[in-house]
């Protein structure tokens, strides 16, 4: 199994400078980007489960034991500020919960009992290099669609032997993912930012960690084109809670797409740098020449 990170907001400001949305950078600590902090909860682990097998990660924020993979940035923040007792208690305690937690997969032909806990999400190469049992589909250039089973702590990808084994077309495991992420969707709000009153863009976050997801959620991009009161918008999703968008034609649109590409590299669950647009004719990536518009 492989474990989603458990739920938290990423507050992410929006200023207003010179007209421009600025989103203040939110690059992990030091000790968790370079592995510093994955390095001591490993120490600690071995201490007490020395028989366990431990895999690194390509994002130093992560590490794989046994078939769960699991994440310390939500554990690297709660313990800022402890005792040395105070942390190891509380890696203990996450351990404990994630292990505790990890159930196995869903029983073959169970298809029926699962399907509302089903959600849709876009993840990059890198999630599929490292876990090739995820069932996928390309979605744009660098980015694929896959299925969750979400629950209240964490999500677990859907596997191409899970489906096999539900004996239902991949087609109809994706369709209720994204009916059932539109219906989460209804009040999920989106914060709209204004210059001289005059909306110039709008941020998707939440504390569900679906924020990219969205992109596959027309009703909800619909809503977020008429508040920006235009016929088409621009979109760019560069990390999985932070979904960007701002007017097609907006003077500033090399600014906030240059905006984007620095959220994705500053992260947490970095995504895509790619652009999209989206007016009554759907959902589509640039062209070649509106992305010249970007200096791309």
């Amino acid at each position: 199994m492989i474990l989603g990170s458990t739920r938290s907001i990423r507050r992410v400001p929006a200023l207003i400078c010179a007209g421009l949305l600025l989103l203040p950078g939110g690059a992990r600590a030091d000790d968790l980007s370079d592995g510093r902090f994955r390095d001591a909860a490993i120490a600690q682990i071995r201490t007490g489960l020395t028989e366990l097998t431990i895999d690194l990660e390509a994002d130093p924020a992560q590490l794989s034991i046994g078939t769960e993979t699991l994440d310390l940035t939500n554990l690297h923040q709660r313990v800022q500020g402890l005792s040395e007792a105070e942390r190891r208690r509380e890696v203990e305690a996450f351990l404990g919960i994630a292990l505790a937690k990890a159930a196995p997969a869903s029983a073959p032909g169970d298809f029926a009992a699962i399907k509302a806990r089903l959600r849709v999400q876009l993840v990059p190469d890198e999630i599929l290099q490292q876990s090739p049992q995820i069932a996928h589909r390309r979605f744009s250039e660098t980015l694929h669609v896959v299925c969750v089973l979400d629950e209240a702590e964490r999500y677990q990808y859907v596997t191409r032997e899970m489906i096999a084994g539900w004996r239902v077309d991949p087609g109809l495991v994706e369709a209720a993912g994204v009916g059932n992420l539109a219906a989460t969707s209804k009040d999920m709000p989106f914060q709209l930012i204004l210059a001289d009153r005059t909306p110039i863009a709008a941020l998707g976050r939440g504390d569900d960690d679906y924020a990219l997801a969205r992109l596959l959620v027309p009703a909800w991009l619909e809503e977020v084109r008429r508040a920006l009161k235009v016929d088409g918008i621009t979109l760019a999703g560069p990390t999985r809670n932070l979904l960007m968008a701002w007017p097609a034609d907006s003077p500033a649109r090399r600014e906030l797409a240059a905006e984007a590409a620095r959220q994705m590299r500053a992260g947490p669950y970095g995504r895509s740098d790619e652009l999209f647009r989206y007016d009554r004719g759907g959902l589509r990536p640039l062209t070649a020449a509106e992305r010249k518009e970007y200096g791309r």
